[in-house]
């Protein structure tokens, strides 16, 4: 089961790369922003499925980063606006 779930959450984070690569500005940070989230949670499926905790610290930090990142990003993109 949770390898059905980790190849839907790998399609889900291709429209998000997708987006974070090509665009306009706002439409890459929300590639951005939606492309955090997703790739936590395919770290935290694969900590699931093979049954090691490191990937939890991995993705919580991952998590985090990329919150940050999006604010970094966002601040820059307010400069040019």
């Amino acid at each position: 089961m949770s390898a059905a779930a980790l190849v839907m959450m790998v399609g889900a984070m291709l429209p998000c790369l997708l987006a974070t690569t090509r665009g306009e500005p706002s439409e890459r940070l929300i590639g951005l922003v939606a492309t955090g989230p997703v790739s936590a949670l395919v770290l935290l499926l694969l900590a699931a499925a093979y049954g090691r905790t490191a990937y939890v610290d991995v993705a919580l930090l991952a998590a985090l980063l990329s919150c940050a990142g999006s604010l970094v990003y966002a601040r820059f993109l307010g400069r040019t606006l």
